[in-house]
């Protein structure tokens, strides 16, 4: 078995997105696999419309794929139950959004602590400082 430090942070295979179906179905992403190395910067360049936003999502488990393997880390999330998922989201992997997903009733600081309540986890103030 790879130790983890040795593992992809992320990756696809032959990963496949269709929306729709008969004269209505879109094809968003076609058979891509991509490997994405730990400690490195990635961009996703394509023009409006190429699957770009639809890769991201199967890659972060916001969107299951049609067919194909999601990889984070060694887990192919495709094929986990929608609860360890939200665990994978929740432990392993960040976002950053287009447009911000704050919640407006909470503080700058309640919206960034919010995930680790939720996940029961203790705040380290001198990270967070």
């Amino acid at each position: 078995m790879t130790h983890p430090a040795q593992q992809p942070a992320c990756g696809t295979r032959n990963l496949t997105k269709i929306f729709g179906s008969g004269e209505e179905e879109v094809t968003a992403v076609d058979g891509v696999t991509v490997t994405i190395e730990r400690g490195t910067f990635t961009a996703i360049m394509g023009p409006s419309g190429s699957g770009k936003s639809t890769l991201m999502h199967c890659m972060a488990g916001l969107d299951r794929p049609t067919d194909g393997a999601v990889f984070v880390g060694a887990d192919n999330i495709a094929t986990l139950p929608e609860k360890t998922v939200t665990r994978v989201r929740r432990d392993k992997i960040g976002f950053v959004f287009q447009s911000f997903n704050l919640l407006p009733t909470l503080t700058a600081e309640q919206n960034i602590l919010l995930p680790l309540e939720l996940a029961g986890r203790r705040v380290d103030r001198a990270v967070f400082d």
